[in-house]
């Protein structure tokens, strides 16, 4: 009965100050939204267990090849399925992008290619028809396939009499023996599923086509143990290739991750720790700023709280009393939130299917879960020990005998004086901390959306193929195919030139007449595979000649280097005709310099400038390889451009193995820097919200401080004090926890600095950190002023008779 009363009377004070309580709900509100969204979007990116039976279970096969992630070959699953004892499921798969031919044109689905047991193991049964079982993965089979209930309710109409008809994938005319589920993507975005046939088992460990793999460990087995015997069975298989097919030993390791967590590398837990991490402190800054807020509710009742304790009132009533005003806004500030993150993760869900056309990963389904629930209970139990209970607390239990003589004038106490500036100290040094975090990240994505790449992909298409090795065995063989399908292409009128890239890394170059004493002196660049000219995506070449029919394999090993590589080894000279050795592999070759091309942004050096490091360009017809990225451009617009791909790999071979759907270059780095800008925009407005909680904050605790010492304010006045002093008085003061607070922000931004310069690989002159953490200083010291300053005017403004008197 007494809560009921409690209660009843905070609700009541609560609609006595409807502008307290609206900007008490907007800072709680917007803390715990913040921090609630990030946790549900990176818990269900990372940690959440796949939607699937048993999902928690489901584990993908991770190799680690001298610290770098790689993946099982054929030959290497066919050798450790049969001697592993940890495993209860084992499995490989490939993913691939699959044409379905419809009249003239067609659509691309993402698709997989897999064998019997996939689907037992995802634990998913078809609603109409059968999956792949061993018969359908024999050499000479006839082609089956799943589809997604997603083709069967667009393409079929949902016609239940479509098992056993034909759609042609590929060019191939293929039966559909099942229809899977809604939502069923697995093993990724899958639409599509075909058989994986047994003559890719067969090919010996130097020309096996690498998979991807899935596992399940035995009951009673951990993830260590079985870790520790697929690296052993891994590693005794590899040593025995190394000297039946002379390749170069490698240190393995097999790691069982979630399908998750391998998607990010490994890395998801940095991830979603330091994220987190920057959203639980805009949480804090919300529950100082809520506490703040209540706190000085509860002292504006210090002397009621005071006759009441004198009456008879205990702590645990007095607490009672005081903390409910906190309790409600807290429980209603987290039923909004919770709204409000709901109604955030749809619309997440909804940008991610027009941003993505796969819709991405299918555990990238973001909603209010249990989890999400669950985390929302306890920040809002957080938000109420820190916001209303502490508070509450620290009111009940003053000294009654000091308050009623007293009452709320004269100076603030040592205890209250304390706590006030101890506040203020850990909000500047939280949000200093989030606006230096948001500015470099911001000035980062800033600098790569607008970054010089050196190249041009504007009615540019590309296509990513891997042809067969099993039914191409020899190089000569890849060759032929690979030059025929650019033939093919160059015959349409739309396109007007072809060139395929394949990156073969980074590798050493030895320049002649110079000798290296250690093998750190040696110098490096980046090797791309190519065939036909650079001009084709922007890669223009400035002196000598491009590759041509007469560099083959039979002739002196030629190469086209980047501008920057001329400059740094030959700056005074041509560097026509001049020589160098490139390691490739176990075996080095003699090089000549027939061209100089334009710089390039490479794949090492994202962040670097574009002569950071150099380029050095080979001969797809001397060095070649089963794996291609094809480009082509074509005229402004050309309508179904992708089409002119699908139609050259069909008249060409269809067993051509599309790793990704044609589609415009440029897609891939508008949604790379269209991520980036994202970044920045969250980035900014993070920053924005935490700067806006930092003045309501510290406006709030020095009002509150000035306000308990009105009454010492006058009493300066009346004894000759001018506004200035005591104005400069409390700016000093204010001063001590700014030059504290931000200090220690300054010295965790250093170490973060250094991190960030690694990273992105010494882009930014270190004198730009230097900018930065000034400019955020200065900024932030000229607000945290501005909201010392407002209310001790006001104080000062009030004639020494009223200040003298004031309650």
């Amino acid at each position: 009965m007494l809560m009921f009363l409690d209660i009843k009377y905070a609700i009541r004070q609560l609609f006595k100050s409807p502008r307290f309580t609206a900007m008490t709900l907007f800072v709680l509100i917007g803390g715990l939204s913040i921090s609630l969204f990030t946790f549900s979007f990176l818990y269900s990116t990372v940690y959440k267990p796949l939607s699937l039976p048993n999902g928690d279970s489901i584990k993908a096969v991770t190799i680690l090849k001298n610290g770098n992630f790689d993946m099982l070959t054929a030959n290497d699953f066919t050798q450790m399925k049969d001697e592993l004892n940890t495993l209860a499921e084992f499995g490989i798969y490939q993913e691939s992008t699959t044409r379905v031919s419809i009249e003239d044109s067609g659509k691309s689905y993402s698709s997989a290619r897999v064998r019997e047991g996939f689907f037992k193991f995802a634990g998913v049964e078809p609603i109409l028809g059968r999956t792949i079982n061993a018969e359908d993965t024999v050499v000479g089979a006839n082609p089956v396939a799943l589809i997604s209930e997603e083709i069967w309710q667009s393409d079929y109409r949902g016609n239940n009499e479509i098992i056993g008809s034909t759609i042609i994938l590929d060019g191939v005319v293929t039966e559909i023996v099942g229809v899977m589920p809604a939502e069923y993507r697995f093993p990724n975005t899958a639409r599509l599923w075909t058989t994986l046939s047994d003559d890719v088992l067969k090919p010996e460990g130097n020309n096996s086509a690498w998979h991807r793999s899935y596992a399940r460990v035995k009951s009673g087995v951990t993830i260590t143990q079985a870790e520790q015997e697929m690296t052993q069975v891994l590693r005794q298989i590899h040593q025995e290739n190394v000297k039946l097919y002379q390749i170069e030993p490698s240190d393995l390791q097999v790691k069982l991750m979630t399908f998750q967590m391998a998607q990010t590398g490994g890395e998801g837990s940095i991830v979603f720790s330091f994220l987190n991490a920057v959203a639980l402190m805009i949480l804090l800054l919300a529950c100082i700023n809520v506490g703040n807020l209540l706190l000085a509710r509860t002292l504006d009742k210090q002397k009621e709280t005071a006759i009441r304790s004198a009456l008879g009132a205990n702590s645990v009533r007095l607490v009672s009393q005081l903390m409910w005003e906190g309790v409600l806004i807290a429980l209603l500030g987290g039923f909004l939130s919770v709204l409000l993150v709901a109604a955030a993760l749809d619309y997440t869900n909804m940008a991610l299917q027009s941003w993505i056309p796969s819709g991405g990963s299918f555990w990238w389904r973001y909603g209010m879960d249990g989890a999400t629930l669950g985390m929302a209970v306890v920040f809002t139990l957080v938000t109420i020990l820190l916001s209303s209970f502490l508070p509450a607390w620290r009111s009940a239990n003053q000294d009654i005998n000091t308050t009623l003589r007293d009452g709320t004038r004269g100076a603030q106490s040592k205890k209250a004086g304390r706590l006030s500036r101890l506040l203020v100290t850990t909000q500047v040094f939280l949000v200093a901390i989030l606006m230096l975090i948001g500015s470099i990240s911001a000035y980062i994505a800033h600098s790569f959306i607008n970054i010089e790449l050196g190249d041009d992909y504007s009615h540019v298409m590309s296509a990513r193929f891997q042809i067969p090795t099993d039914k191409y065995p020899s190089e000569k063989q890849q060759l032929n195919l690979t030059q025929e399908l650019i033939q093919q292409v160059k015959q349409h009128p739309s396109v007007v030139d072809v060139v395929t890239n394949n990156w073969a890394g980074t590798r050493k170059l030895y320049l002649d007449n110079k000798e290296y004493l250690r093998d750190t002196e040696v110098p490096t660049a980046d090797v791309i595979q190519t065939i036909g000219p650079l001009a084709t995506v922007g890669v223009n070449l400035t002196i000598g000649r491009n590759f041509n029919v007469r560099d083959t394999q039979q002739t002196r090993k030629v190469a086209l280097i980047s501008e920057s590589m001329a400059k740094r080894y030959w700056p005074n000279e041509s560097a026509i005709d001049k020589s160098f050795t490139l390691e490739l592999g176990e075996e080095k070759h003699k090089m000549s310099v027939v061209g100089v091309v334009s710089n390039r942004m490479n794949p090492s050096t994202m962040f670097g400038k574009i002569d950071a490091a150099d380029e050095i360009y080979i001969s797809g017809q001397q060095f070649i390889a089963s794996y291609q990225v094809f480009f082509y451009r074509v005229l402004p617009g050309t309508e179904n451009a992708d089409e002119v791909f699908y139609r050259a790999m069909f008249n060409t071979d269809r067993s051509i193995e599309l790793t990704y759907q044609v589609q415009p270059a440029e897609q891939n780095r508008n949604k790379m820097r269209e991520s980036m800008a994202l970044l920045s925009n969250i980035t900014f407005i993070t920053g924005f919200f935490a700067l806006l909680l930092a003045l309501v904050g510290i406006y709030g605790l020095t009002a509150n401080a000035v306000a308990q010492r009105t009454h010492e304010v006058g009493i300066r006045r009346a004894i000759g004090a001018t506004d200035l002093s005591i104005t400069l008085m409390f700016l000093k003061q204010g001063g001590k926890q700014l030059v504290i607070g931000l200090g220690l922000a300054l010295l965790c931004f250093a170490l973060m600095a250094m991190g960030f310069h690694q990273f992105t690989e010494q882009l930014f002159p270190v004198m730009s950190y230097y900018v930065l953490a000034i400019s955020v200083a200065l900024g932030l010291s000229i607000i945290v002023m501005i909201a010392i300053f407002m209310p001790t005017k006001r104080a000062i403004q009030m004639e020494p008779s009223v200040a003298l008197r004031y309650e």
